[in-house]
């Protein structure tokens, strides 16, 4: 025999000699380790971890939707520059529905050196206005005619500045009195006010007697000045004049530095509207 065969008459003998094969494979398993729980587990996934994913997937979204604004911004401006190029082109077109501008003039700026005035600054170049000013007052147009004894219309002669004082003194000829009389021909005037009266020039000044000498009703402000050709200059303080003046004009005037409040809130109407300010004085 050969070796196989007797291997395998060897494996028969035994089989056919073990007692109980379903005890003997009982007893075999019973020593055998127990068989691990093989049913799957849910995960267990935290909250926080959840609510992070959520912040990540909004930010996200935020991202794309501020891309697509900045999209839209961008084709916007493109399409309006590319647009006003074709609006440029149509200006020339005429149109029923569109509102032309180009045909509406500009409003003049009228500049004191251009009104009938004499353009002199013989005073004003002699002085030192920096000993002169009265920043504390502010001008109320009902206290000063309720101060106020005489409108006088005057033409300066001549004025100096006081070495001690600094206060500028002129001298004005009487041309005209509202509200009364006089009996000089001339007036002297003492005042610490940096507007100066220029000489030859002609204002309306508003006045009252301290102590036998007259003094301005007010300093902070520029006087009224009269024109060549019958108009008057006068400042927005001015309420009654502006509220009964329809064809004011406004002026650009001259600034005494940079504590000027007034040299942009002058105005020029016709000497007419005396008349209106001697009567609301006359009225009080």
């Amino acid at each position: 025999m050969t070796r196989k065969e007797i291997e395998k008459r060897c494996r028969e003998e035994m089989q056919e000699h073990i007692p109980d094969k379903e005890a003997l494979w009982q007893k075999i398993e019973s020593g055998l380790p127990e068989k691990p729980n093989l049913q799957p587990q849910k995960p267990n996934i935290k909250l926080t971890s959840m609510r992070n994913v959520m912040k990540a997937v909004a930010c996200f979204l935020i991202i794309i939707g501020g891309l697509r604004i900045w999209s839209n911004i961008t084709k916007l401006e493109i399409n309006k520059n590319d647009n006003s190029s074709y609006a440029s082109e149509d200006d020339n077109a005429d149109s029923d529905d569109s509102v032309k501008t180009d045909n509406i003039p500009e409003q003049n700026i009228i500049y004191y050196k251009d009104l009938a005035v004499p353009m002199n600054q013989d005073l004003k170049n002699s002085i030192d206005l920096s000993k002169l000013g009265v920043q504390d007052e502010y001008f109320n147009e009902s206290d000063v005619l309720a101060k106020t004894e005489l409108f006088v219309d005057v033409q300066v002669l001549n004025g100096f500045q006081e070495e001690t004082t600094g206060a500028m003194q002129y001298i004005l000829k009487i041309i005209d009195v509202y509200g009364g009389k006089l009996d000089e021909q001339e007036l002297i005037i003492i005042t610490n006010s940096a507007y100066i009266l220029e000489k030859n020039h002609e204002y309306l000044l508003p006045i009252y007697q301290d102590n036998s000498n007259w003094e301005l009703s007010y300093a902070c402000a520029p006087q009224i000045e009269k024109t060549q050709d019958n108009q008057i200059i006068f400042h927005n303080g001015w309420q009654s004049v502006m509220s009964e003046t329809t064809d004011c004009e406004s002026v650009m005037y001259d600034s005494y530095g940079k504590d000027d409040y007034f040299y942009d809130r002058m105005y020029l109407t016709g000497d007419t509207a005396i008349a209106i300010l001697v009567q609301k004085w006359q009225n009080l």
